[in-house]
């Protein structure tokens, strides 16, 4: 766990990010998937955990965005 923990420490912001959105990306492919071939209820939860991981990272990229653009103005 320890090595987990150090490796998600010692990634960069951006590719934090990235990895969020991709989790989010999985979660609405599986939410779509559950919705069309069964039509659980499941679904739903999966379209929420997307909306909140897509978010996250994007709010992360956009953050990244502006901290370098401030350092550019400088």
């Amino acid at each position: 766990m320890l090595k987990l923990i150090n490796y998600w420490e010692g990634l960069s912001s951006k590719k934090k990010a990235l990895f969020f959105l991709a989790a989010g990306m999985l979660c609405l492919f599986g939410c779509l998937a559950l919705l069309l071939w069964t039509e659980s209820v499941f679904s739903t939860v999966l379209l929420y955990f997307s909306l909140g991981f897509n978010i996250i990272g994007l709010y992360i990229l956009l953050w990244v965005k502006d901290r370098r653009d401030k350092n550019d103005r400088k």
